[in-house]
């Protein structure tokens, strides 16, 4: 993973990404809740995982 150097994004750069992320994840979610998994329950993991994720790219301590 990469270091993040600033903690300021642009909002256009945000919302390109956001743009290109939004598919991806809705298919993530999707696929998920058809394995048997809820969607409060998938929402939660992906929100984990992301906190974890960026604790390591903000050199942060995570709370998961």
């Amino acid at each position: 993973m990469e270091e993040l150097h600033s903690a300021t994004v642009s909002d256009e750069r945000l919302e390109d990404c956001r743009d290109v992320v939004e598919p991806d994840l809705q298919d993530l979610i999707r696929a998920t809740m058809a394995a048997g998994f809820s969607a409060e329950e998938v929402l939660i993991a992906i929100s984990e995982l992301v906190a974890e994720d960026f604790a390591v790219v903000a050199k942060v301590p995570s709370v998961h």
